[in-house]
């Protein structure tokens, strides 16, 4: 072992030496910046918290390091500090050597501004040298507790999200029921309108053809009228004269054509009065059908209701969804920062 160097970062995250034992132990050994910046490089890519490396920097050298983690975020000791130890090829660390700096970090840093520090600073190197430093892994033991509660959370949250998605699959089944229903419901009231429209124009048919049919009646009526005001002259003008008598026969002939034709229009008028009775009867009929599509709307508006209080309820689940899925992120990005912790560290 051949060194030992604290860095730490300024106000504007510019990495440099705090204090090496021995002294001036980076140019001995010809340590640049450089060097140092990529041993702390290394850190930042491994993550932001707290995290353990071994590398080689030279042909001939190489660290163990323990970043202690930013100042504003999780850290141990003191944070925005690398404690790197310069090593040889020959040394061979032991399983806790990790354990053994982070105690270095945990007990040392926080004492920077003491007068002492320099002296607390070599014997703990001495110490470390030698292997008599009691490892320090209760932050890590913290954190593999934490990890478990963390755990039980997500088991209960994703058993929650569990029930609300079968729920919610639930009401979107019945949602689509009642989707069905109201698309039944509206190609019925599309067949009802279609039909209303049809009934309303047979309706204005069987109109005009009525007010036609009376008209022609009337009409009839008024010829059958002259006609027997024709034949009463006639036989008014009937008398004992030879003249009156040869006319008799035509005279009988024609009041018979006048009565025949006045037997068939008093048919046709029959007939006409048949089928004024017919459309009065279907008017009657097409008002009736179309009294029940109030009820048919009132119905269209209870289940446009109901969805409308589905569709409540579904915003409520999206919601309560959404923000179960904000914590189980949450939880998920702290499992995933302390299983890189562990995961990071050498095992001991």
């Amino acid at each position: 072992m051949k060194g030992i160097v604290i860095l730490n970062l300024d106000k504007k995250s510019e990495l440099s030496i705090d204090i090496q034992y021995p002294h001036n132990i980076c140019e001995e050994l010809g340590v640049t910046e450089s060097m140092l910046e990529t041993v702390f490089d290394e850190h930042k890519r491994v993550r932001t918290g707290p995290n353990y490396l071994e590398m080689q920097i030279k042909r001939d050298l190489s660290v163990a390091s323990f970043f202690t983690g930013h100042s504003s975020k999780h850290f141990i000791g003191k944070g925005d500090h690398v404690i790197t130890v310069l090593l040889s090829d020959e040394d061979m660390l032991p399983r806790n050597f990790e354990g053994q700096v982070r105690r270095i970090a945990f007990e040392l840093l926080p004492k920077r501004k003491e007068k002492k520090f320099k002296e607390l600073f070599e014997k703990s190197y001495d110490l470390l040298e030698k292997g008599d430093l009691d490892a320090y892994w209760q932050e890590r033991e913290e954190f593999e507790h934490e990890i478990g509660e963390k755990k039980g959370k997500i088991d209960d949250l994703a058993q929650k999200v569990s029930l609300l998605v079968s729920d919610r699959s639930e009401h979107l089944r019945n949602v689509e029921a009642l989707k069905s229903e109201v698309t039944e419901l509206y190609s019925k009231l599309e067949n009802w309108s279609s039909q209303m429209a049809e009934l309303n124009e047979y309706n204005a048919t069987l109109t005009s053809k009525n007010r036609e049919l009376t008209r022609l009646t009337n009409v009839q009526k008024l010829a059958l009228d002259q006609k027997e005001e024709r034949i009463n002259n006639l036989l008014a003008k009937m008398g004992d004269t030879v003249e009156i008598e040869k006319g008799a026969e035509q005279l009988l002939i024609e009041i018979r054509k006048i009565r025949t034709d006045n037997e068939k229009l008093k048919q046709k008028i029959n007939q006409l009065n048949e089928t004024n009775k017919n459309l009065k009867f279907q008017l009657l009929k097409a008002k009736r059908d179309s009294d029940t599509i109030p009820e048919f709307e009132q119905e269209i508006k209870q289940l446009k209701d109901k969805i409308m209080g589905v569709s409540n309820e579904k915003d409520n689940l999206r919601r309560i969804l959404t923000d179960l899925q904000n914590d189980i992120k949450i939880v998920r990005e702290e499992r995933d920062r302390y299983y890189k912790i562990v995961k990071g560290s050498k095992p001991f």
